[in-house]
């Protein structure tokens, strides 16, 4: 069971994550659901809107045609009475009243008769009328219906007592309205059905239907399909701004619980910190301490052999203090570039070689095998050398400390294209490889709790990666296929 004090919280904050998520998304989907309703009434509206100006242009065209034509044509003739109407049946004198007054609204209507003319005479799909040229239509065709002159629809269906004389082409009208929804770039399949269709087959179904209730059934239906895609497309707009919406907001979320992840390490990381400096500065404290109680308890100050070694224990401890919290303040002057390097020209090989003797005592206590291959060729390159032997010291250490005795460390150097890279590898356990990549990081160790069987504040490979990279170079740490790990050091050979 895991014992981390976080754990309740965070699991709190994950649900609470996941809930607002999700309510967010409830409610961009109820907006864009919203959306797509609203325009669809809007294209239902825009298609009825459609159908009945391509009827009403239809109508016009067939009066024109019909009956204003034959009169303009006659208007100079004394009796009008005998003008022929196309299919149409009326007496001499309706045909005579007919042909007068549209003769006098034509007179009346000199300047807009051009406009009119044009519209009637125009190639579909035709502009709208202005105002003054649709009254002008709506006299002549008030005139029209006081003629009893009807109009038929485009199914030509004839009802019980009234003959329709001028009936719609139905092929004609079907080829302009589909015409007409092209124009608009409305990319919907309008489907024409029989006249007699049950009630309940087409109340749930997009399109223009008329009802005959003396019948019970419709006796004109259009049926749209293909509708879907057309409204995803009109809602593109919000179907976009709601993906990046919910895109922005899980991602704030996720950064926002990576952040905190990344604030619980470093809080484990600051006690873990606070847990080791404690217990690795309580020890020199407590050292010390003790000595001194003995001096002054157990009258030591008589011998002074014993006084001698009792000082130079407190002397040692005093020491181990103050390296301690030289290495936390070297660090920090180092991390705020406060710490300028020595740079000196140096033999690459030579250094290294020296540096290994000068650790050898601590290889043949601990029973360490560590062999050194050197590049083919001389590299001299500008190094800090106190501060390089750190480096080489601090990761031969690190090697030691997890890999315990018997480890077997191999140094190799070896010259790449204006670099040169020098590699330590040892076959200890290795890194877990969820923090191969943190063990950088100031104060990082890998979690192990509060043991300190493995002495440090975190900051040795971190005062490593400051030092190379003040020199100019590079550093990476990464797992061996058989086993332990590798860190590898690249310092460009020109400064």
């Amino acid at each position: 069971m895991e014992k981390n004090p976080y754990l309740k919280k965070k699991t709190r904050i994950v649900l609470l994550m996941i809930v607002s998520q999700l309510l967010l998304s409830a409610f961009v989907g109820y907006w864009l659901v919203t959306q797509y309703k609203n325009e669809k009434q809007l294209l239902n509206r825009e298609l009825r809107g459609h159908y009945y100006d391509v009827k009403n242009e239809m109508f016009d065209r067939l009066i024109y045609e019909a009956i204003i034509t034959p009169i303009i044509e006659n208007q100079d003739k004394s009796d009008l009475s005998g003008i022929q109407f196309k299919d149409i049946e009326l007496t001499d004198e309706k045909k005579l009243e007919l042909s007068q007054s549209i003769i006098e609204v034509l007179n009346e209507n000199e300047q807009g008769l051009d406009k009119l003319f044009e519209y009637y005479t125009s190639v579909y799909p035709r502009t709208r009328p202005d105002d003054r040229t649709r009254n002008l239509i709506f006299t002549i065709q008030n005139y029209i219906f006081q003629a009893g002159i009807r109009f038929g629809n485009y199914w030509n269906r004839e009802e019980e007592g009234e003959t329709f004389e001028i009936k719609l082409d139905e092929k004609l009208f079907r080829e302009l309205y589909l015409l007409r929804l092209e124009y608009n770039n409305i990319h919907v399949k309008a489907n024409w059905q029989e006249p007699v269709v049950k009630v309940d087959s087409v109340e749930h179904v997009m399109g223009i239907y008329r009802y005959d209730n003396e019948a019970e059934m419709y006796e004109m239906v259009i049926l749209f399909s293909n509708y879907q895609l057309y409204l995803l497309g009109v809602i593109s707009f919000q179907l976009i701004f709601a993906f990046i919406l919910l895109s922005i907001t899980a991602f704030a979320l996720i950064f926002t619980y990576h952040s905190y992840l990344r604030q619980i390490n470093l809080s484990v990381l600051r006690s873990d910190f606070i847990n080791n400096i404690t217990h690795e500065l309580k020890i020199p404290v407590a050292t010390a301490k003790a000595a001194l109680e003995a001096l002054r308890s157990f009258g030591m100050q008589a011998d002074p052999k014993i006084m001698g070694e009792y000082l130079d224990m407190v002397a040692n401890e005093m020491n181990r203090l103050d390296g301690l919290t030289s290495r936390v303040l070297d660090h920090s002057k180092l991390e705020k570039n406060q710490k300028n390097l020595k740079l000196e020209s140096t033999d690459l090989g030579d250094f290294i070689e020296q540096c290994l003797k000068n650790m050898h005592i601590l290889f043949v206590e601990k029973n360490i095998d560590v062999s050194f291959k050197m590049a083919e060729q001389d590299i001299t390159i500008d190094i800090d050398r106190l501060y390089f032997e750190g480096v080489l010291k601090n990761l031969i250490d690190n090697s030691i400390k997890y890999g315990g005795d018997n480890t077997q460390i191999a140094i190799d150097m070896k010259t790449e294209p204006k670099q040169v890279c020098i590699s330590i590898s040892d076959n200890g356990p290795g890194i877990p490889e969820n923090h191969i990549n943190k063990v950088f990081d100031k104060f990082f160790r890998v979690p192990k709790g509060d043991q300190h069987n493995i002495k440090g504040f975190g900051l040795g490979l971190s005062f490593v990666a400051l030092v190379i990279k003040q020199h100019g170079g590079t550093i990476k740490a990464q797992n061996n296929t058989n086993g332990g790990c590798s860190f590898t050091i690249k310092l460009p050979l020109v400064q």
